[in-house]
């Protein structure tokens, strides 16, 4: 259903951009989320090197000259629209770059030429007026080669006209063209007239010049056009393509560019700015017609709020009052609360006072931290991709757009936050990693974007996640080429003959196209793999770790003996699969631990979606949300406020809460991969999510978030009664329980709560009785730890908990499972029959865990491959402690020492291997296009002129000769008394004097003999003529 707000909000349905080392939006996506610094060299065409000197004070000198360029990356090709390619050559290369991303983000919002109305459709661009190729171009013919060749006439009197003209057309040809086909270049506007007229948009079209704050001002035009309902849709955003050595002179004479050339916005280093080269263009549709046409909305435009500093320091000095009163416009235009934004990205330049004053704007408008924990990310895309001034403002947009749409807190480079900033008062922190974005809070996600530009013009623009449910995955967003990092290789044959062939093949491939990513070859081998019982599967960080594991792999294939080689380094083998049935393993409390699964949570939506839930129940009941303490900001947090959410996340509750949903959310991934187990077992608490995922337990989410609410205030009313009385958990290894139970039996304080393998079993008592075991067991040689839980679950002393608890589960609809569940309290399956069901699921809190038992008797029913589905790995190492040398595979879906995908690539290897059907397009979404051709380079250096030698010499020897004349001239005019006259000293060497003996050699030697003469003769001269002049003052 639309609302009102529908009309009046403007939905982003499609982008494009192009920015250092990133040629489109995906690829500037995946290096903000890489932590990509894109600060490069320039190209040596750019003519940086004619201008470069750090140790100058010149105002015309760079003191660096490093920045985001497009290098490379500057690519168009004229032809697609109807251009005639020489006029791109003189041309403003921002234009045509402007041309292209208007047309690439047309298609990706799904719009062809013949797809719109072109009345209906306007374009609105932020562009800065700068010294650029194209009207540089025009300076030189029309006025610096005229200004040459005027000078040298007036230097050289004699030279002749003849020889004039031949020097500036020689100098003439090495500029780019100028002739009617690139007057479009001059003029600004043609930027997106030029679009207009190919695009066929007959809307408005113009260009805005707000310095740093044109993009929003821009995307500002452009919603008005679209709530006023003159138009459809519009497009709108930012270019800076080109960056010339004249801009960086500026920033240089303003002391403003990094001297170190490094960009670290808010960091306790940051020493200056540095320019970057980009341009964004957006898709703007009303919200409402988004909805109804069933678009892909990357985001919500809900306002732009701007303002002017009025009477302040300087027109580049920045003013907080003005950035503020931007701010407050917005969110007052809006109605929407400051604090209910999670992600702000900032204009920080990495110039200290601005980023100060930013801050301080900032820390105004929201006032003191109300929570434990600062809420509210703030980075800035600077700190990559540098300063694209005019295109600033679309880049940041973009960025906050992707945040918004993939559900992700991109980072910033920062290498320590300052600590002059004053954000620990604040609710602000700098987001230095890529982190799921967890929000249950009613609200949507939002975003804001701040651009404030030279002249104190400042704008703040407000965005909102959209209505309609998830983005697209990662996977799907990004080609495979942009997915970094490691990557999994699988082969399938019906002998080991036909894989021996694929594994050459592969390597081959690897070896004679480096420049093919693993990641491509990867998906090219899921898609084309074939079929067969004997399989292998590498899992590898890099090429180079790929090629060195697939001549492994053809040395143990070449082995007819071996079966299935041992899952080392990531190389698994098997030649027939391992005949068995699969079980899924959900581990309980203390197996949680700060950033569990953040990857995954990155990378699938399925799994952060299951900690948004949780984050919805107690986000505003908690001081600490639950999301705040499983993922906790990475800077700005006092070592106690960091040990506070460590307590949190360790506690009863948010124990138990945090591994329930880690279980739930690994569980929902692996059934996206398409597996499916046979046999379900939950270990201590980890057997709610076994009775859930089986399906015996049915509840859709609004019943399951007040089954979980209802737990908690159970436990939390039990608690303030004192019927849950404190005491020790001690871990025991090294050990058999058989040798501890006489202690057990003989202090009836102490109880066993699990047992878990041969090698480690839990028990619960109060302190004096823990200490007295501990004393005992150690000095059997027992190795013993005190976990920092502090109840005793799975014991009679928990019967009030499952009183309650088994009350609650009354109301919860049995059913049919789909594989079997096991319980750790009988070490069987669960009774199927709903009220046996239900006392089952109770009766896990006063029972003790009997987890070795049931692993034994999962094995004795059948099951051969063990996944353990939830956070850490503690039941992988038990069911092999438990089963040994028995056939068996024991794998985790987690491990708290890798943080990213690698885990679940050795699973899913694993599973691949034995047999199990698994589909791995989950990792790589829908086949890539087929790549095409690039398109030509687009030049955007200033035009400086240079020859070769071959046009130099004959200009060196006019030159020689009309100097010769023109001195030869001046000479012999009477010096006026200080001397007597001067005969001219070119008699001797005058060309025409010479004997001429042939050859270039030699005519070069005697003009540069007559040269060197003349040089000697005219010194002297003026030594005379000085030494006259000062014997007259003397007299």
């Amino acid at each position: 259903m639309m609302s009102g707000q529908d009309q009046t909000d403007i939905a982003i349905v499609g982008m494009a951009g192009l920015f250092p080392k990133a040629p489109d939006v995906a690829s500037y996506w995946a290096n903000i989320l890489d932590k990509v610094d894109a600060i490069d060299d320039p190209l040596p065409e750019w003519g940086g090197g004619v201008y470069f000197d750090p140790a100058s004070d010149d105002a015309t000198r760079l003191y660096t000259q490093r920045g985001g360029f497009l290098n490379e990356l500057s690519r168009f090709n004229p032809q697609r629209f109807g251009i005639i390619p020489v006029s791109t050559g003189g041309g403003e290369p921002d234009q045509f770059h402007a041309l292209e991303l208007a047309r690439s983000a047309l298609l990706d919002a799904g719009l062809q030429e013949n797809g719109y109305d072109p009345e209906s459709v306007g374009i609105i661009l932020g562009h800065g007026t700068h010294p650029n190729r194209a009207n540089l171009t025009g300076a030189q013919h029309a006025v610096f080669l005229d200004q040459h060749v005027s000078l040298l006439k007036t230097l050289l009197p004699a030279i002749e006209q003849q020889q004039l003209d031949r020097l500036k057309q020689t100098l003439k040809r090495q500029l780019p063209p100028f002739d009617v086909d690139n007057i479009p270049g001059l003029v600004p506007n043609m930027m997106t007239g030029r679009i207009a007229n190919r695009l066929n948009f007959m809307g408005p079209n113009y260009v805005v010049d707000a310095a740093c704050a044109s993009s929003l001002i821009a995307v500002e035009a452009a919603m008005l056009e679209l709530r006023r309902g003159r138009v459809d849709v519009m497009l709108t955003g930012g270019i800076n393509t080109s960056t010339s050595p004249l801009v960086f002179m500026i920033f240089c004479m303003l002391g403003a560019l990094s001297p170190t050339a490094r960009i670290r916005p808010f960091s306790a280093g940051a020493n200056g700015t540095m320019l970057g080269e980009g341009g964004g263009v957006l898709v703007l549709k009303r919200l409402a017609d988004a909805r109804r046409a069933g678009d892909r909305i990357y985001a919500i435009l809900k306002e732009v709020g701007q303002s002017s500093d009025g009477k302040a320091k300087g027109l580049t000095a920045p003013r907080l009052e003005g950035e503020l009163l931007a701010m407050r416009r917005a969110y007052r235009q809006a109605g929407l609360e400051p604090h209910d934004f999670g992600l702000i990205e900032a204009h920080g330049t990495g110039i200290p006072l601005g980023d100060q004053t930013e801050i301080q704007a900032l820390s105004q408008l929201l006032g003191e931290r109300r929570r434990v924990l600062p809420h509210i990310a703030l980075g800035s895309v600077k700190s990559m991709i540098g300063h694209c001034i005019p295109a600033a403002g679309i880049a940041g947009l973009i960025k906050a757009s992707l945040a918004l749409y993939h559900k992700i807190l991109p980072p910033t480079l920062c290498d320590e936050v300052g600590t002059d900033l004053g954000l620990e008062r604040t609710p602000l922190y700098i987001n230095t990693e890529t982190r799921p974005w967890i929000h249950g809070r009613a609200v949507p996600r939002r975003a804001a974007v701040n651009a404030f530009g030279f002249g104190g013009v400042n704008s703040h623009a407000l965005l909102e996640e959209s209505p309609d449910g998830e983005g697209e995955p990662l996977s799907a967003f990004l080609p495979p080429q942009l997915r970094r990092g490691g990557d999994l290789l699988v082969f399938a044959a019906a002998d080991r003959e036909g894989l021996q062939g694929q594994v050459r093949r592969a390597t081959r491939q690897l070896r004679e196209q480096p420049q093919q990513s693993l990641a491509v070859l990867a998906e090219a081998l899921w898609r084309e793999r074939g079929e067969g019982a004997v399989r292998l599967a590498v899992v590898a960080e890099q090429r180079e770790d790929a090629l060195h594991k697939l001549e492994q792999a053809e040395t143990k294939l070449g082995e007819p003996a071996r079966k299935r080689a041992q899952p080392r380094g990531g190389l698994y083998f098997g030649a027939e699969p391992l005949a068995g049935k699969l079980a899924f393993l959900f581990p309980g409390e203390n197996s949680q631990y700060q950033n569990m699964l953040a990857a995954l949570a990155v990378q699938f939506p399925a799994v952060r979606r299951w900690f948004d839930f949780l984050d919805g129940l107690f986000c505003d009941a908690r001081d600490i949300a639950p999301g705040e303490a499983i993922f906790p900001p990475p800077s700005s947090l006092t070592a106690g406020q960091r040990a506070q959410a460590e307590q949190r996340l360790a506690g009863m509750e948010l124990g138990s809460e945090s591994v329930f949903v880690a279980g739930r959310a690994l569980d929902a991934l692996l059934r996206q991969f398409g597996v499916r187990p046979d046999l379900l077992l939950g270990h201590s608490t980890g057997e709610n999510d076994a009775l859930m995922a089986s399906g015996l337990f049915q509840l859709d989410e609004a019943e399951l978030a007040d089954l979980v609410r209802r737990m908690n205030r159970n436990y939390r009313q039990l608690e303030a009664a004192g019927e849950l009385p404190p005491g020790v958990l001690l871990s025991v290894g090294g050990i058999a329980l058989e040798r501890a139970r006489v202690l057990l039996e003989a202090d009836p304080t102490l109880h066993l709560t699990m047992d878990n393998c041969d090698n480690q079993f839990i028990l619960f008592g109060p302190e004096a009785s823990v200490d007295a075991v501990h004393a005992a067991l150690r000095a059997e040689g027992a190795l013993c730890v005190r976990l920092p839980m502090g109840y005793g679950y799975h014991t009679p002393l928990m019967e009030p908990m499952a009183q309650a608890f088994h009350a609650l589960f009354e109301k919860v609809a049995v059913g049919e499972p789909e594989g079997t569940p096991y319980s750790c309290v009988t070490a069987a399956p669960f009774p199927l029959e709903p009220v046996e069901a239900r006392a089952a699921a109770a009766a896990q809190y006063r029972s003790p865990v009997r987890f070795r038992e049931s692993i034994q008797r999962l094995y004795a029913d059948g099951a051969r491959l063990f996944v353990e589905v939830g956070p850490s790995a503690y039941l992988t190492g038990f069911v092999r402690d438990i089963l040994k040398q028995q056939p068996h595979v024991a794998v985790a879906g987690d491990d708290r020492r890798r943080n990213d995908l690698t885990p679940l690539r050795h699973l899913l290897a694993t599973l691949f291997v034995h047999g199990v059907p698994v589909d791995l397009s989950v990792l790589y979404g829908p086949p890539p296009a087929a790549p095409g051709n690039p398109s030509p380079y687009l030049s955007s250096a200033i035009p400086i002129i240079r020859l070769d030698e071959a046009e130099l010499q004959p200009l060196r020897e006019s030159l020689l000769v009309a100097s010769a004349k023109s001195f030869d001239a001046e000479l012999a005019v009477p010096s006026g008394g200080v001397g007597s006259p001067v005969t001219s000293p070119l008699e001797s060497v005058s060309p025409r004097q010479q004997p001429f003996s042939g050859g270039s050699g030699n005519r070069r030697q005697i003009a540069l003999q007559q040269h060197h003469d003349l040089m000697r003769e005219f010194l002297a001269q003026q030594e005379r003529l000085m030494t006259a002049w000062l014997s007259g003052r003397r007299r």
